[in-house]
């Protein structure tokens, strides 16, 4: 197989910001090679952010029985997984920690000439989007004399169906016109959410400022512990309270909002991909590795609970959102 083969197989696991933290390494190939025609494997609901950004051609769903080979599931000869991955002349794969050599030489053995598997080192010095950015970008230099560097490769666009649904959903915040803020008080981890009562404080203090905004929860924050106290309070006047929306509308939302206030999350990830400013309540323990790229600004403690309100008021205050 001719390493010339216009086809680019990327791979990459796990949740939506492990996924953003390679936007800059899919866009510097994109930009790069430009003749190319990239596949995706990865989490498919997390993917058409990708691929409707036109960062990448098509997806293939991890987990299916095309990608069960990779790992030893199937044999490449299956009848339904066939020799798919022979038309591919590169693939890269960026991994959470070192696969061994299974990875690289089973991608090899399907017909894969030039394979590159990027893994995280153990301590990491630098933010993860960032070692994967120069790591992709050592490998496979830019054309041309100024190839783009990593500030110009954060930046996810919204599709124009996606525009679409975050005007219907802006309709009803603030009457749909002026600066609204967004506030997504969840996270995956326990221990990475900022209390729940604090972001309401937040969001309170904006709405006693004339300040409009979307309080945004995901699947995790269905729970009633959490979501009990919402019910029973709502959001003040001006806000409103936006449950488990779709993902491409949640990005057009976040990409027409002024700011943003959240914990180390995928969401958090994802609005600092859409260019606006971030405050971003962090761990100590999590922030070197994990911190936002973008107008991010982060605050971190050694519990979340340490961050005090008045400490993110005035963050909030020092980035000139109010």
């Amino acid at each position: 197989m001719d390493t010339m083969t216009p086809r680019v197989l990327l791979l990459r696991f796990g949740g939506l910001g492990d996924l953003l933290a390679v936007l800059p390494s899919i866009s510097y190939l994109r930009q790069t090679m430009p003749d190319k025609k990239f596949t995706l494997v990865c989490r498919e609901e997390y993917g058409g952010l990708f691929k409707d950004a036109g960062f990448v051609d098509r997806l293939v769903p991890a987990g299916g029985r095309r990608t069960a080979a990779l790992f030893g599931g199937l044999s490449g000869a299956d009848p339904e997984t066939g020799c798919w991955a022979e038309s591919f002349g590169l693939a890269v794969a960026w991994m959470q920690k070192p696969p061994g050599p299974s990875l690289e030489e089973t991608l090899r053995s399907m017909g894969i000439p030039k394979v590159r598997v990027i893994a995280l080192p153990a301590p990491l010095a630098v933010p993860v989007s960032r070692f994967f950015f120069d790591a992709t970008a050592s490998f496979i230099p830019g054309a041309g004399a100024n190839p783009p560097g990593f500030d110009e490769c954060v930046r996810l666009s919204v599709s124009e169906g996606a525009a679409a649904s975050g005007r219907g959903l802006r309709s009803g915040v603030g009457g749909g016109r002026g600066p609204f803020a967004v506030v997504h008080p969840g996270s995956g981890g326990e221990s990475k959410r900022w209390p729940l009562e604090n972001f309401l404080e937040i969001v309170r203090r904006l709405a006693d400022r004339g300040i409009p905004g979307v309080l945004v929860t995901g699947d995790a924050e269905e729970r009633p512990s959490f979501s009990g106290p919402l019910e029973e309070g709502g959001v003040p006047p001006g806000w409103t309270w936006l449950r488990r929306p779709e993902l491409s509308g949640l990005t057009a939302i976040l990409a027409e909002a002024s700011f943003y206030v959240g914990n180390d999350s995928g969401v958090t990830h994802l609005a600092a991909a859409c260019g606006i400013k971030v405050l971003a309540l962090f761990r100590e323990d999590m922030e070197p590795a994990w911190r936002p790229f973008g107008r991010t600004r982060v605050l971190a403690a050694g519990t979340l609970p340490e961050i005090g309100v008045d400490r993110v008021w005035l963050a909030l205050r020092e980035e000139n959102v109010f």
